[in-house]
């Protein structure tokens, strides 16, 4: 039952994640191993947090809030569903990694190393802003 789930969830689901860190601390050779994947996905989150509600979910609830994800080929279609999902899964991560790229290029080049190079970089970037 999805109710008693959801009244239930909040109190049970930090269960297991406290015997993963607590697993993973404890034992040096867990320590030392990490899935690739997950950390490259890791560095994006920000841009895929931020894309879910744009790209990946269509805007259907109330309030705008997305309930549905994202359809670009008929769902009536045989498979439908999942050539959606595979497609606007694709499309979601791609976008997300060129936006982390573009957001650390920006980061560089407005605040880089050093207050005399940031005060020097602000006041260059006001004056072409002011005139």
């Amino acid at each position: 039952d999805k109710f008693a789930y959801n009244r239930m969830h909040p109190y049970t689901s930090f269960v297991p994640i406290s015997c993963f860190l607590v697993l993973r601390n404890c034992i040096p050779l867990l320590r030392q191993r990490y899935l690739w994947l997950f950390a490259y996905l890791g560095k994006f989150t920000l841009e895929t947090y931020i894309f879910q509600f744009h790209i990946w979910m269509k805007t259907t609830g109330l309030n705008g809030s997305p309930k549905h994800l994202m359809q670009l080929v008929p769902a009536w279609l045989p498979g439908g569903f999942w050539i959606n999902l595979a497609a606007c899964t694709t499309v979601y991560l791609l976008a997300s990694v060129r936006m982390f790229h573009i957001t650390t290029l920006l980061r560089d080049l407005l605040i880089p190393e050093g207050n005399a190079s940031i005060a020097r970089r602000w006041a260059c970037l006001c004056a072409a802003l002011a005139a």
